[in-house]
């Protein structure tokens, strides 16, 4: 397998060098599908629908990567080699610089859906989801959404999720296509019923370090650098759409996280997010370094826990009755404990009446 070299930005938001491994094997080409409905056989022992019982949790691993590309067959194929003892469910992938739109089976079984670069869309990088053997038959469909967006539908046990990939405009770019990118992902987050829904992938945006008089819901405290005007963006849409920027709950080491760097590491920053419409779901968001196919980006990885009893719970949990009622029977009890104790207090005062025979 030939060796392999940074493929990086000059700065955070120019592309580096169009030019950059972009031949594609022509064998591989795929043939355009804008959308393919999985099949649905019965789960084996062993797949993650079959190990979830009655009020048993599952966990995935979710993962976004941004590769810089895998226009060759042989960065795709070391990619894979390289998730083989790696925790992984799912795996979002940007800037492939492949071509062709489909769903393919790779050699071992596992699927790769590619949305891939077009002729008549010259700012589209490609995108992809790869699905591991054991989340294959839970898949429901794949969609292109745009140039920058594509999705998955997954299915367990009753629980719905939706994952969306993205590759959001850089910095090159004017306001109008940042605009035009989020609108497209309002759109993409339509959904039936109440599901679970995950963006996750490069956004190109620095939400940065939270400041201490920010009373914002939407972002933890745990972030590196400053902000700027693209991660306000990103910022504000996370707030108008009730999502959690799960990267920035959890501490960790310096060092862990930023997601790229420049050429020569002069900077690096957090531009790889993974956001959710529910924190609760997550156990952990991480970066990984162990995953490194030649890009100037670090994989992201969250790790989401699904568990149907519990999750129903906690929504019945949210309902405004239920609450009324915990302080109706909070008063109810108080009122009984102090006409006990004035009872009690009147026959310590009064003597017992005897009777004269």
């Amino acid at each position: 397998m030939k060796e392999f070299e940074k493929k990086g930005r000059r700065t955070q938001g120019p592309h580096g060098d169009p030019s950059t491994r972009e031949k594609t094997s022509q064998s591989q080409t795929l043939e355009a599908r804008p959308q393919y409905e999985a099949p649905q056989p019965k789960p084996q022992r062993g797949s993650c629908a079959a190990d979830v019982g009655k009020g048993e949790a599952k966990q995935l691993s979710i993962c976004t990567y941004n590769t810089r590309s895998l226009s060759h067959e042989d960065d795709l194929e070391r990619l894979q080699e390289q998730l083989i003892n790696f925790k992984w469910d799912i795996v979002g992938l940007g800037e492939t610089k492949r071509k062709g739109e489909g769903l393919l089976e790779l050699r071992n079984g596992r699927l790769i859906y590619e949305a891939g670069k077009k002729e008549d869309a010259p700012n589209a990088k490609g995108l992809a989801l790869l699905i591991n053997n054991n989340m294959k038959n839970f898949v429901e469909g794949f969609q292109r959404h745009s140039e920058r967006i594509i999705s998955c539908q997954i299915k367990l046990k009753g629980e719905s999720l939706k994952v969306i990939q993205v590759y959001a405009p850089t910095s090159d770019y004017e306001d109008t296509e940042i605009e035009a990118s989020y609108e497209d992902l309002v759109k993409a987050m339509e959904m039936k019923g109440r599901e679970n829904i995950i963006i996750m992938g490069d956004f190109n945006a620095k939400t940065g370090t939270k400041k201490k008089e920010e009373d914002l819901e939407w972002i933890g405290c745990h972030g590196i650098r400053e902000r700027n005007e693209r991660g306000q963006k990103l910022l504000d849409f996370a707030a108008e759409n009730k999502l959690y920027i799960t990267n920035t709950f959890y501490q960790k080491p310096k060092s862990r996280y930023w997601t790229w760097e420049s050429p020569g590491q002069q900077y690096r920053n957090q531009i790889d997010f993974i956001l959710s419409t529910d924190k609760s779901l997550f156990k952990n968001t991480e970066v990984i370094a162990s995953i490194d196919v030649g890009s100037d980006h670090r994989m992201v990885r969250g790790k989401i826990m699904l568990n149907k009893t519990l999750m129903r719970l906690k929504r019945l949990s949210k309902k405004k009755g239920s609450k009324i009622e915990i302080k109706h029977l909070e008063a109810v009890k108080e009122t009984f404990q102090i006409t006990l104790a004035n009872r009690f207090n009147a026959l310590k005062e009064e003597p017992p009446s005897i009777e004269k025979n």
